[in-house]
């Protein structure tokens, strides 16, 4: 398997490696990927609720067209989030240690 990493152990090509990722940096991205966007689909859908009986049209569209829009935005902030966490060093794996035994380099 291939990944980008910080090379901190000074690691050559073809050398096995141990790969590290920070827990709380990989809980912060899982978050932003996985539970943001349903919390933002809830409540876009409680707002259109909320909308939808202040202005005495059907609850059930503009629930469901608020929690889309909201779904669909939280994709975008998902987006530009993501793309600057992916410049920062602490969200980036980082080879640790090289291991002991063969190497994967291919002899000639």
């Amino acid at each position: 398997m291939e990944v980008e990493a910080l090379n901190v152990a000074n690691a050559k090509e073809g050398d096995i490696v141990v790969i590290s990722f920070e827990t709380s940096s990989l809980l912060k991205a899982s978050f932003l990927l996985h539970i943001f966007p349903i919390l933002c689909m809830i409540a876009g859908a409680v707002i259109g609720q909320e909308a939808a009986k202040s202005y005495e049209l059907d609850l059930s569209v503009i629930s469901a067209a608020g929690g889309f829009l909201f779904f669909i935005l939280s994709f975008v902030v998902v987006r530009l989030l993501g793309n600057r966490m992916a410049k920062k060093n602490e969200y980036r794996p980082k080879i640790i240690r090289i291991k002991r035994g063969r190497s994967l380099a291919k002899k000639i």
